[in-house]
């Protein structure tokens, strides 16, 4: 056999095992990614059953205790940062003139 077959078939390999080697990367990226996409799911579901526990809790508090520090802040806030229609009529609150339901609230 030539230097220059064994060469070629040296080089063959080579680029096979770097195909191999590309693929096999490219399937644990899409793993990893998987994996990074459930977990971030899982951790908006934790997230908002948290949410919901709390704000459940704050509002069972303020129907129980209308006379509250707690519950009138708390009222304060929902009349501040809810600014939607519809879900200001969740709170039996009235609808905000045009021009305060258009600025941006801060976080």
């Amino acid at each position: 056999m030539s230097n220059d077959t064994k060469h070629n078939k040296i080089e063959q390999a080579r680029a096979a095992l770097k195909e191999k080697h590309k693929k096999e990367r490219e399937q644990l990226n899409a793993r990893l990614k998987d994996i990074q996409a459930r977990e971030k799911n899982k951790q908006r579901k934790i997230d908002t059953r948290q949410k919901i526990i709390a704000g459940a809790l704050a509002l069972n508090h303020r129907d129980k205790n209308p006379d509250d520090p707690f519950t009138k802040k708390l009222d304060a806030l929902i009349n501040e940062y809810v600014t939607k229609d519809n879900e200001r009529a969740l709170f039996d609150l009235p609808p905000l003139p045009a021009n305060d339901q258009n600025k941006k609230r801060p976080d």
